[in-house]
């Protein structure tokens, strides 16, 4: 949903507030992003890598893992597959500019349920969130 106020427009939540572990390593993007996600009325917790989200993640602790993919130590698609290992359901979204990268990784599945491709408008973004959160749910539901 939005609301259109002359040339901007303001983007509003269908979801309810989500804990999410936000995993990026450009302060600049990470900022945004955090902005972004907080404005919806979620809480989040930045992490600067992939080996310092591994410390952070705990089984049940967040709704969402949202990871870059080009990251230093630990890419994005390590990062998801260690966490799918300690937690088969958790929901984790890869937000990239390498989706042809990643794409062929390894010639496996990503361990990943959705991609944003970077660049990205927030509309996009809380989009991409509404789908998750919904495909999630109704899973959780057995539908």
């Amino acid at each position: 949903m939005a609301v259109e106020y002359k040339n901007e427009t303001t983007i509003i939540s269908r979801i309810p507030p989500k804990k999410i572990l936000l995993v990026e390593d450009a302060p600049d993007v990470a900022d945004v992003m955090q902005t972004m996600l907080t404005t919806l009325g979620h809480e989040v917790e930045l992490s600067v890598d992939g080996r310092h989200a591994l410390m952070q993640f705990k089984p049940g602790r967040f709704d969402l893992v949202i990871t870059d993919y080009a990251m230093p130590r630990m890419n994005g698609v390590e990062l998801a597959e260690i966490i799918k290992r300690r937690s088969p359901q958790q929901p984790v979204m890869m937000v990239t500019a390498f989706t042809f990268t990643i794409a062929a990784y390894d010639g496996r599945p990503l361990p990943v349920d959705c991609i944003l491709r970077k660049p990205f408008h927030p509309r996009e973004f809380n989009e991409t969130l509404t789908q998750l959160f919904n495909s999630d749910e109704a899973a959780a539901a057995g539908t």
